[in-house]
């Protein structure tokens, strides 16, 4: 090569001509079709100034892609009062990206990323897979200035993805943490929309409606009246009565989950349930995630303290019996008999089942109602190593009337032993002055609490925060402790209560033969024990104990 030929070439230059478009969005396709453009608007809620956002979206993206000549609206894809944290539950995205895989689409415009999608799984692997499509498929965020189809795209989308889900992430946060605060101040959110015997007026004030309460106060009484669920909800479908959203059909679910509702006495439980995931918004039971907060006197009471107790204990008696302490044995609860489920085997410690038997008397066969171990008679296959004796049903009812009428004659012995009982768990002097005081400690932390949750903090405070466990904690302290107290002096109370209830039924006995009475029997007895030799020991609620001999029927 020459000095000339290699000058030439070092002296040359290069001309960088750049590209006018790194994507073909605003033209037209290759065979001279316009593209079809679709657009995607979606708002988060269904509040009214939101709603209005909804609406300027569509007209907007109309507007937009008709001004463009190269470009012929497809449709506008909307979701209107549905999250952005997840696809799954959006029947617009869904229907848009189903016709973008079908070819029909050739590019989606959108606001912005958090109106495409909050989740950065969702968004990238949702813009990836529409970029590979045979037809692919783009999308502009107006926003960002981004089109998935430039080759560059890709690094900012993903960056800007993950910084919507972190917004989201915050928002998510910020909000519990304003619930949590309004909890604590003594704010609850009770929605009356399903909430039998309830609605809210036009100031938001939450009233009674007797109609349907007179529903919730008869479900209270038939369960204290011994009648199980599946009964209950049995007997209102027959009446058709209406459950709360109006539906004539009841379930035993329906019925446990009214007597379970601590609202029916006017308080209420916030944050029963947390969301533990804010992109799939999964909600679960609170069981230790978050703080609870039982807020008094918020509305109110269709059913008394009292009653709403008794029903919350007896429905844990009913469970109770789903197995004993030392899980020998399973039952369910019935109603069908007023000795069901309170009879117990005096040598294996198991049930004992209502049998329907036969026998011969002159040549004739007649039939009769026996109880018998569940274990004697082979209807336990776990454990059948039992030898017990079956004890008569009528002899059960006489002896009981007889055992009433015994304790009528013998009252001044029957308060002696039950006074005797409640001594023993009543508390002392210095247990009550103990139980009063941190009664007032109890109220005061929560009155600190309260004021705590008073101050108007825009962000989380790390000083705040801390008062407010240390605060919590010792609340839950001076709690256990109160509750075992006050315990002790809830047994007392229900022995002596049980016992006056009890002296009232025995002015139902005039004479030693009276006419066995069920009702009598549901509400004064505990258990019965039945040992061999058909001796039964009456275990009273008050506490006291009679055994008999139940002898077989003449």
């Amino acid at each position: 090569m020459s000095i000339n030929q290699t000058r030439s070439v070092s002296n040359s230059r290069v001309k960088v001509i750049p590209a006018r478009h790194r994507t073909s969005r605003n033209v037209e396709n290759y065979d001279g079709q316009k593209k079809k453009i679709a657009a995607y608007a979606r708002v988060s809620t269904m509040e009214e100034h939101q709603s209005g956002s909804y609406e300027l979206q569509v007209e907007y993206y109309t507007d937009y892609i008709q001004q463009n000549p190269a470009w012929e609206l497809y449709k506008v894809f909307a979701d209107e009062g549905i999250t952005g944290t997840s696809t799954k539950n959006r029947a617009g995205f869904l229907e848009m990206i189903e016709d973008a895989k079908a070819g029909k689409i050739d590019y989606i415009i959108t606001k912005s990323i958090s109106r495409f999608a909050r989740n950065t799984l969702d968004c990238l692997s949702t813009v990836r897979m529409l970029k590979n499509l045979p037809k692919p498929c783009g999308i502009y965020f107006e926003k960002e200035n981004l089109d998935t189809l430039d080759s560059k795209s890709e690094l900012f989308l993903t960056i800007l993805s993950s910084m919507a889900q972190e917004e989201s992430r915050s928002i998510s946060e910020n909000t519990k943490w304003g619930v949590q605060k309004r909890f604590s101040q003594g704010k609850p959110h009770i929605p009356t929309t399903y909430f039998l015997g309830y609605d809210t007026d036009e100031e938001g004030e939450i009233f009674i409606d007797e109609a349907q309460a007179e529903i919730v106060r008869r479900i209270y009484k038939d369960l204290l009246d011994g009648r199980g669920t599946p009964t209950i909800a049995k007997n209102l479908t027959k009446e058709g009565l209406k459950t709360a959203r109006g539906n004539k059909t009841w379930t035993s679910d329906a019925v446990y989950k009214i007597l379970r509702n601590e609202k029916y006495m006017g308080h209420c439980l916030a944050q029963k349930s947390v969301t533990v995931d804010f992109l799939t918004h999964k909600r679960v039971r609170n069981k230790d995630h978050q703080p609870q907060y039982f807020i008094r006197n918020t509305h109110p009471a269709i059913i008394s303290e009292e009653d709403w107790y008794a029903v919350q204990e007896e429905l844990d008696r009913r469970n109770k019996m789903l197995r004993d302490p030392d899980e020998k044995y399973r039952m369910c609860y019935s109603g069908i008999s007023p000795f069901s489920n309170r009879l117990f085997c005096g040598e294996c410690g198991r049930p004992v089942t209502r049998r329907r038997m036969t026998s011969t008397r002159k040549g004739q066969k007649y039939y009769f109602t026996t109880w018998h171990c569940r274990a004697a008679c082979k209807r336990d296959k776990k454990f059948q190593d039992c030898n017990s004796q079956y004890v008569w049903e009528a002899s059960l009812e006489i002896e009981f009337m007889k055992v009433l009428y015994e304790l009528k004659q013998d009252k001044e012995n029957l308060i002696a032993d039950v006074n005797e009982a409640v001594d023993e768990c009543s508390l002392t002097e210095v247990e009550e002055a103990r139980l009063q005081e941190l009664e007032n400690q109890i109220d005061r932390v929560s009155d600190q609490i309260s004021q705590l949750s008073e101050r108007e903090m825009a962000t989380h405070d790390p000083l705040y925060e801390a008062n407010l466990r240390h605060l919590i904690y010792e609340q839950e302290i001076l709690q256990m402790e109160h509750d075992g107290l006050y315990k002790n002096k809830q047994e007392s109370i229900y022995l002596q209560k049980n016992l006056e209830m009890l002296i009232g039924y025995l002015y139902l006995v005039p004479k030693v033969d009276t006419k066995f009475n069920s009702e009598t029997f549901v509400k004064t007895i505990e258990r019965v024990i039945v040992y061999k030799d058909h001796e039964v020991e009456f275990i009273f609620k008050c506490g006291a104990k009679r055994t008999v001999t139940a002898k077989r029927p003449k």
